[in-house]
């Protein structure tokens, strides 16, 4: 795991994503870069995961 991927892990031990509610398995390339500069400058805006 890099500092890039903005991780929690949920109740059934999977890497979900602390920007948005989808596992973070389920991003796209797009999805990962938002929401990794989401959390990096800690903004607070909506999902754009498809």
């Amino acid at each position: 795991m890099t500092t890039s991927e903005p991780l929690t892990t949920d109740s059934e031990s999977r890497r979900a994503c602390a920007v948005c509610p989808h596992p973070w398995e389920e991003h796209d390339p797009l999805g990962v870069r938002y929401c990794a500069a989401t959390a990096a400058t800690a903004l607070s805006r909506g999902c754009i995961c498809s």
